[in-house]
């Protein structure tokens, strides 16, 4: 069982579960309000039940407080992009065309900038959350990072067994990878003049597609020095 008496719905690994179409609603209420400008410290249980369909007490069948809907639906939303690239990473193609679709992936999520600007800035401590969404959060990351990390790694690997890359430490090449990663938001945020809710706007001063070239021929670079 998923449901817990009284209780958080996070149970270890949970995430890898898909949860019952009541918790669904709720998770999709939650991002749904985000997307719209919701700030997540003032939302209500109320609020998101009623843009979920169901009762208030529904709710708390579920979950113990407010602060756990928000951080799983956060965590579940976080899951499906996993899944995304977990897909990308185990399906055809070499390992500079995985890498380009992970970087066309993280493009097509600029559709809903507000979700993934709130994730970024939770995760970087510039978001002013309570000390209770925090805690939560934090149980979640440590899911979600080392479920990214172990697919980040087969890419790495078939980096390596293509003879492209050449760096055989786990931890270097995840590092080098998200960074390039970042640099290429960057240049998205800058070229999409993307600025809500205190997300940075630069001038990288290139295009998309050139920053895309640019980050893989810095990662390969970097991973083989």
């Amino acid at each position: 069982m998923l449901r817990q008496k009284g209780g958080i719905f996070l149970e270890q690994n949970s995430l890898l579960r898909e949860p019952p179409e009541k918790v669904l609603a709720m998770y999709g209420a939650v991002i749904e309000m985000i997307n719209e400008g919701w700030d997540v410290n003032t939302m209500k249980v109320s609020d998101i039940t009623a843009r979920a369909g169901i009762g208030k007490g529904t709710a708390y069948e579920y979950f113990s407080s407010k602060e756990a809907i928000i951080t799983m639906a956060l965590g579940h939303d976080i899951r499906k992009k996993h899944v995304q690239i977990e897909k990308i990473v185990d399906g055809r193609g070499t390992f500079e065309e995985k890498t380009n679709r992970i970087f066309d992936y993280v493009e097509e999520e600029f559709g809903r900038p507000q979700t993934f600007c709130t994730l970024v800035r939770i995760g970087t401590g510039s978001y002013e959350i309570s000390e209770s969404i925090r805690q939560e959060y934090n149980k979640l990351q440590e899911i979600s990072v080392t479920s990214i990390e172990f697919v980040l790694d087969r890419l790495m690997e078939q980096g390596r067994r293509e003879g492209i890359l050449n760096q055989q430490n786990p931890g270097l090449c995840r590092t080098a990878f998200v960074a390039q990663l970042m640099a290429y938001v960057a240049c998205l945020i800058s070229e999409k003049g993307w600025n809500r809710e205190g997300c940075p706007v630069g001038d990288c001063g290139v295009s998309a597609a050139d920053a895309k070239r640019f980050v893989y021929a810095s990662l390969v670079k970097s991973l083989n020095e």
